[in-house]
């Protein structure tokens, strides 16, 4: 009978002790799984895009105008530590500001590009800020808004806001990789009209360090 209950007792550890290895087993390839998927989810676009945004804007009128965005084209050749625009590169790469804001008398405007220390900041007339709401409307901008997109690539960058004195508001958002920039998107277009807009100013470098 002690025998018995010896045999029995040491065919119970034994038992326990295989489902604890098992179990520990099951945790390592629980986790394993758990690392491939995180590796997954990293490497996925992060939409978190407001799918209700208005894609019409009724008013005209903007108040405030800002966007944030890398310019990534190969850089153009320099002289002298100097950036010189030619007709294929009319502007250094890195990540570029540009601000219009309406005034009381006219409209306060700003262009920064981190990357060459480039600052201008200028005044010019409310004219500027029709022009700036013909553009808009020239490239659909409106139908951009609620994007918001990121992933864990470093190539590209998005902050876009318009505010129009009727509340109504324009926002886009994207950072990382090019597949997280919204499809109706190209930096030239406010490259091209600020660049323009300094010109007219007498404010544009001719060089730019």
């Amino acid at each position: 009978m002690t025998q018995t209950i010896k045999s029995s007792s040491w065919l119970f550890a034994r038992l326990l002790a295989l489902l604890i290895i098992g179990g520990c087993m099951a945790t390592v390839f629980l986790n394993s799984d758990d690392v491939v998927a995180e590796e997954i989810v990293d490497g996925a676009c992060e939409d978190t895009s407001w799918k209700q945004a208005p894609k019409k804007i009724v008013s005209k009128d903007i108040v405030k105008f800002f966007v944030r965005f890398a310019w990534n084209d190969s850089v153009g050749h320099s002289q002298n530590g100097f950036f010189i625009p030619d007709p294929y590169q009319p502007y250094p790469q890195g990540i570029w500001s540009m601000s219009l804001i309406k005034t009381k008398n006219g409209a306060r405007f700003t262009i920064h590009c981190e990357q060459n220390d480039l600052q201008i900041t200028g005044e010019v007339p409310q004219t500027e800020l029709v022009a700036l709401q013909k553009l808009i409307d020239e490239h659909h901008l409106a139908e951009l808004n609620g994007h918001s997109k990121r992933d864990s690539a470093l190539d590209e960058v998005l902050d876009l806001t318009v505010t129009y004195a009727s509340g109504e508001s324009i926002t886009a958002y994207a950072m990382g990789g090019s597949a997280t920039l919204p499809d109706n998107w190209s930096p030239l277009w406010f490259l091209d009209f600020f660049a323009h807009m300094a010109k007219k100013a007498g404010l544009w470098p001719k060089t730019v360090q």
